[in-house]
This record gives structure tokens, sequence and C-alpha cells, in this order.
């Protein structure tokens, strides 16, 4: 089954459905987080390939993680503020025939600890999901918006739930431990859009939760950058050139 996981809440009703629109004719059922909501919006319970959870809590972008799929199912978690195009899980899936799904993870948004000098000095290296990046790149961190990745790798909800607001750092942290290489894939400037808009961002995480730097969130951010994997921000040609694939 190729399936979505989707976490949501009241203030992106606006524009929840255009998400839902773009990504619904590609899976075989699209499963949503409903935090902070009192009933199913009638948009969403028409669907039968929907199933929706309200939660007894708010339960975040960890909400992603609240649907057990089963071992060979393909997993696509995706954020309530983007439009996924037309052949984005055709496109996706694609790279599984370079990059066997049960060792590694794909998205489209990934950032890389590098080198920045000629003094071996450390920094991020990021791909934006909505820029162009014709290589497919090694990274250590993926956003969870655009990632896709076998059922039986998916992070379990009492695995992340913990690091709701920041499950991007806790979703690297549990691949590396588990082995797994994350990989920011190509694409053309402009192939995912953004809905988000002014109005809306003083509701989104990066304001709520990152902007604030929770302990337990530095405290994550550590373990990763301690832990960096090797190849960071390295071309996918090169390291098979060089017999590391």
């Amino acid at each position: 089954m190729i399936r979505a996981h989707l976490a949501s809440f009241p203030p992106r009703a606006g524009i929840l459905m255009q998400t839902v629109n773009s990504i619904l004719p590609q899976v075989d059922r699209l499963f949503i987080c409903l935090n902070g909501y009192d009933d199913v919006p009638d948009d969403l319970a028409c669907h039968l390939k929907i199933e929706v959870l309200i939660p007894d809590r708010d339960l975040k972008d960890a909400g992603k993680y609240a649907f057990e799929p089963a071992d060979n199912d393909i997993v696509f978690t995706i954020d309530n503020d983007i439009v996924y195009p037309p052949d984005y899980v055709a496109q996706t899936t694609s790279f599984f025939d370079v990059l066997p799904a049960d060792k590694h993870i794909l998205g489209y948004l990934g950032s890389a600890w590098v080198a920045k000098n000629d003094h071996g000095e450390g920094g991020w290296k990021n791909w934006m999901f909505h820029k162009r990046a014709p290589h497919l790149m090694k990274v250590d961190m993926l956003g969870t918006g655009t990632a896709c990745q076998l059922g039986s790798n998916l992070p379990r909800l009492q695995q992340i739930e913990d690091a709701a607001g920041f499950v991007d750092l806790r979703h690297a942290n549990l691949h590396r431990q588990a082995g797994r290489w994350l990989w920011a894939v190509p694409r053309n400037q402009g192939y995912l859009t953004s809905t988000m808009s002014e109005e809306l961002r003083d509701s989104s995480l990066f304001h709520t939760v990152n902007n604030m730097r929770p302990d337990n969130m530095v405290g994550e951010l550590r373990q990763l950058m301690k832990h960096v994997g090797p190849h960071s921000g390295e071309q996918h040609a090169r390291l098979r050139s060089a017999g590391y694939l």
C-alpha cells in the first residue's frame, strides 16, 4: 500500500484541502491527525480513502506517526501547507530503484553538516523543497513534510511523541541509530509549492516551538550534531563511484 500521513490543526483549515486534493489521487490511503478539532470536516468525511484521527491531546507534528503501517507499505509523511505535484509519488519512489528502501529514506528538504571553509569549520547546508536541486545528495536530516520511507522504518508514535514540535530532529536521530541513510532527491525549481501565507506564519511550529528553543529540542539537536554521519553533503554518484554504495 502507498499511504500518506498528515497532521493538521484548525488554523490551517483554509489551506488543508489544497494539500489533500494534491496528494489523494496518488495514494491508496490518506491518514490525517486533526489536532484540536471537535469534529471531522465534511470535506474529509466524504472520502473513503481518508482515515481521520482526532487525538485526545495535541500531538503537533508527531501526529504524522499516530498511524501504524504494514512493514511493506510505502509511507509519505506530508505537511498541511504544501501542494504536491501530480507525479510526486511516482517520481519519489523511482529513487528506490537505486537506493533500496530497507536502508534509505528519501525527501525533498534536507540538511547536511559540511565544511564551510578551508579551515574545516562546519555549518549546515540546506536543500529547500521549493528550490532546484540537480543532484541526489546524502544529508543528515530531512524535513518530514516531504519524506518517504518503508513502513517498517517509519518511527512509531511512542518513539517520537516526546519530540512533538521538532520531529525532524528525532526522525533523523532514529534513522541514524538504525544505520539508515537519508537523501535529498533532485528536482526542478518550484516542483513543490508552499501555501503558507504571512498571516499563518505565527501559528507555525517554527514560531511556536523552534524559536523558543526548548531544552529537549536543543538536546535532540546536540545528539544529531554529535553523531553526524559519514559523507554528509556528498553526491550519490560520487559515493557510488567510490564504492560506498
